[in-house]
């Protein structure tokens, strides 16, 4: 009101009316209400507001006030901001953490408020709400390391993206247990994508006592790179057999650089049959594995595709052999053989009298994969007598085509050009092979005037010749 009827005051100024307005406020404990009237009161006046704060400071008001303080213009002097947080440290934690993650940096002096929360958390060494603004504090410092290890021990979410934000993988090489606790697949995903920077033997000794987090993470590494980390893929085995046996026959397959004989113990140790026997294959004892499906697994089907894949003819005797007295082995052989064992050999060896379930059906298949196989051979034969005849008569045609002979042409045999300049004289005939070699025909010996004996000399088939006469 005293604002709006400036022009009618005689013995006070607006700025008076204001100042003893807040004042009878305050002594009305009204608080709240004069806080709100200090910034159309004192407006720019950067020494009203500092008068002003401390005398909210000595009725221990400074959380009233705070939300009114200007920030920027105009901006008071540090201590005065330092006051207020020290104030919001002592009484209110969530309070303080709100201002220093609202307030500009610039605002106080960061290490004596680092000084200050580190002093209050003497006194509360567990109090969350201050580690994390400690951590804030420190990353406005950009004092980041020191910002990460707190972040990582509250399981801060933003710790990853600050990692990336400010390059602290050099930095995170010895806290990397923490970071698969917090996020095993953030950390997985960050370890992969920078192993030039944070090689994968430091990460494999970080997680020696945790074999869980090393064998995701040389599953994730092998998934990206077959070969990045083929230093520990004797590792991998067991870790597989361990933590993931779905994953361990494939990686068998797709590697190279494991010890074959560890694995194989490894295998045998857990009776793991699948995969025994493909090691056992790849180590070239056929005989040994293809025992241990039959007796093992008992599986005929599993035995036969073993057979195949080896493509070994005492590897299917072996299979015949064991198969004589079970009835059940004979039907899958019956079914399966035809196409890579002649079925007279399995059929000859039946003893008489064995009764085979199926058997009726099993010689039907083996007569009709018979006639199949037959069918296909006729087809193929035909369309190879085709393609012959196609061929042939391409190739007729090609040899019957003219030859270029070009006047600077020398005879292979005396090195005289072949074509005379003087068409006045009489040039010689010539004989031109099929291998492209030239010569007059009185340089050819009369006893073989049918194959270049360049050629011949030099021991490849000839091509047989053809004559050009000129006159």
């Amino acid at each position: 009101m005293a604002k709006e009827n400036s022009k009618d005051l005689v013995r006070h100024n607006v700025l008076d009316v204001g100042k003893t307005y807040i004042n009878s406020l305050i002594e009305n404990e009204e608080f709240e209400d004069a806080a709100s009237l200090c910034s159309s009161v004192f407006g720019k006046n950067k020494d009203l507001w500092e008068e002003w704060v401390y005398i909210f400071a000595k009725i221990q008001q400074l959380k009233v006030i705070s939300p009114y303080i200007p920030l920027q213009d105009p901006r008071l002097s540090k201590a005065v901001y330092e006051m207020i947080l020290n104030d919001f440290l002592r009484t209110d934690l969530q309070g303080f953490h709100r201002l220093i993650r609202r307030w500009p940096q610039d605002l106080y002096d960061l290490m004596t408020i680092v000084s200050a929360v580190k002093d209050r958390l003497r006194e509360l060494p567990d109090d969350c709400i201050l580690m994390q603004t400690l951590g804030d504090l420190y990353s406005y410092d950009k004092r980041y390391d020191k910002a990460l290890a707190i972040y990582l021990k509250l399981g801060h979410s933003d710790v990853f993206e600050l990692i990336q934000k400010y390059n602290l993988l050099h930095s995170i090489q010895d806290k990397l247990v923490m970071l698969m606790q917090l996020d095993a697949d953030q950390a997985l995903q960050m370890l992969v994508d920078n192993i030039s920077i944070v090689p994968m033997k430091v990460v494999v000794q970080q997680f020696k006592e945790h074999p869980k987090f090393q064998y995701q993470y040389l599953d994730a590494v092998f998934v990206k790179s077959p070969n990045a980390g083929q230093d520990f893929h004797a590792l991998q085995v067991s870790l597989y057999a361990e933590f993931d046996r779905t994953k361990l026959l494939p990686f068998l397959r797709n590697s190279n650089y494991y010890p074959l004989q560890k694995a194989l113990e490894e295998c045998e140790m857990r009776c793991f049959i699948p995969e025994t026997v493909f090691l056992l294959g790849r180590m070239g004892n056929t005989k040994k594995a293809l025992n241990l499906i039959m007796v093992g697994l008992g599986d005929v089907d599993r035995a036969i595709e073993f057979a195949k894949e080896q493509d070994d003819v005492e590897l299917w005797d072996d299979l015949i052999t064991h198969s004589m007295d079970k009835p059940s082995f004979l039907t899958g052989l019956l079914n399966n053989i035809g196409t890579h064992v002649d079925p007279i050999i399995l059929i000859k060896r039946i003893k008489e009298g064995l009764e085979i379930e199926g058997l009726r059906d099993s010689l039907v298949k083996i007569l009709q994969d018979f006639n199949l196989q037959m069918s296909l051979r006729e087809g193929c034969k035909r369309i190879l007598v085709s393609d012959c005849f196609s061929l042939m008569d391409r190739l007729n045609k090609v040899q019957k085509r003219a030859t270029r002979v070009d006047d600077f042409k020398r005879c292979d045999c005396c090195h005289d050009l072949l074509v005379q300049s003087n068409f006045q004289e009489i040039t010689m005939p010539i004989i031109v092979f099929y291998c492209h070699h030239v010569f007059h025909e009185e340089c050819l010996p009369a006893y073989n005037m049918e194959s270049c004996m360049i050629c011949h000399s030099q021991r490849r088939r000839p091509g047989s010749g053809f004559g050009l006469g000129v006159k």
